[in-house]
């Protein structure tokens, strides 16, 4: 009998499971809508798509100046190889209703062919850290600047201040995960749940060393090496800011040009709200509403924010499918892959 290819099964349950999930979207949306929408935008879809050429461009930079720690080993992975991964893993993530499910075990997956699993899993979760402290910098600034550029409304401010004080307590959370490790920690919360902590305290004493490594080098990278820690930071910041570009393209295509800053306040509302609601599947409706919600707020044409909306999900759908078809396609850019860890 011939021997099954565990890596190979595991990558074919993820491509099954974001082609599936890629078939429900394209048919909630309506395939007519979608083709539709597309014809409406013409030649300045192919920006919005191109503009996540080089937002990933972005999070692949980043990532990798977290794997870059000086080590021989980390130099087996060039940026071609962690490029497709990145885009493989948003779009697993986007797939799923949750998010963050599927995108970052198959990143550690393939990853520790080159870095060992152990290398592997605290560059992922750094990186995966990062992302999300990132989104708070990002709500944080977008806050400061609705405070600077719109008249505040009394039952506005409220929720401002609320959610300021909120995205700075997180970050302060994060920054302490990023100084001590945050692996051990999270395993010892599960352990005072009921139906977790046996198998929590199982895997505590199984993998105690695994463990305790990867919150060394999740800490290592945040004190011994801030400057490279503060540059990925802000690469993905960057990538976040350069984002909102898309809806800047956007509505230059239907003929009403926007300061940047309001597209910034756009997506922060947008992002802010999906994942307030993220256990909506897939965030159908959620995010049609808050687009309606921010452009009436913005005095904006409403019959925009549906249209909008939809063009984001398609632009979504094409990246899912891109990041389905990079999951069965080898990057040749001297990537060397290393003995099991």
């Amino acid at each position: 009998m011939p021997k099954i290819n565990s890596q190979k099964a595991i990558q074919n349950i993820f491509l099954v499971i974001g082609v599936i999930a890629l078939g429900v979207m394209g048919y909630k949306l309506g395939f007519i809508t979608i083709i539709n929408n597309i014809r409406e935008m013409g030649w300045w879809f192919i920006p919005v798509i191109g503009l996540w050429v080089i937002v990933y461009a972005f999070n692949t930079l980043a990532s990798m100046l977290i794997i870059r720690d000086g080590s021989e080993k980390s130099k087996n992975v060039k940026f071609g190889t962690v490029y497709k991964l990145t885009i493989t893993a948003f779009a697993i993530n986007a797939s799923t209703p949750v998010g963050l499910v599927g995108g970052e075990p198959y990143k550690v997956m393939e990853l520790k062919h080159y870095l060992g699993i152990t290398k592997a899993t605290s560059s992922v979760i750094l990186f995966t850290m990062m992302h999300i402290v990132s989104h708070f910098c990002f709500w944080v600034v977008s806050i400061l600047l609705v405070v600077i550029v719109l008249p505040i409304k009394d039952e506005w401010t409220w929720v401002l201040v609320i959610t300021l004080c909120v995205c700075l307590l997180l970050m302060f959370v994060f920054f302490k995960g990023y100084s001590k490790g945050m692996v051990m920690h999270t395993l010892s919360i599960l352990k005072k749940f009921p139906f977790l902590k046996k198998r929590a305290r199982a895997f505590i004493l199984k993998k105690y060393g695994d463990i305790t490594d990867i919150d060394t080098q999740i800490a290592s990278l945040h004190g011994e090496n801030k400057a490279k820690f503060y540059a990925s930071l802000g690469t993905e910041f960057l990538g976040r800011i350069l984002s909102c570009a898309e809806i800047y393209l956007m509505l230059l295509a239907f003929g009403q040009p926007v300061s940047y800053i309001y597209c910034i306040l756009i997506v922060a509302f947008v992002t802010l709200m999906g994942n307030l609601l993220f256990f909506s599947p897939m965030q159908i409706g959620t995010r049609e509403g808050a687009f309606l919600i921010i452009f009436g707020i913005l005095g904006l044409p409403s019959v925009l924010a549906v249209t909008i909306s939809l063009i984001t999900r398609i632009r979504e759908l094409s990246w899912i499918f891109i990041g389905m078809l990079l999951m069965k396609i080898t990057v040749k850019d001297g990537s060397k892959k290393i003995e099991n860890d």
